[in-house]
């Protein structure tokens, strides 16, 4: 019985490790098609207003929740 449960245990462990190694994989992947075309994840807004109006708003929702 024990024999099963470590049997059972390193079955279901390969599993899990085979699936993160799939979801690295798809990682690097999905990273290097993107750069292949050119996206990017930076917005480009990089204008101090714009902090001051995300702050005027963020103080606004607080007074309105309380």
């Amino acid at each position: 019985m024990l024999t099963q449960g470590l049997e059972l245990t390193l079955i279901g462990m390969s599993g899990v490790f085979l699936f993160l190694l799939l979801l690295i994989a798809s990682m690097y992947a999905q990273a290097a098609i993107f750069k292949y075309l050119g996206v990017s994840d930076e917005s480009g807004k990089t204008d101090a207003a714009d902090n001051g109006d995300l702050i005027a708003a963020a103080i606004a929702v607080k007074l309105k929740n309380g």
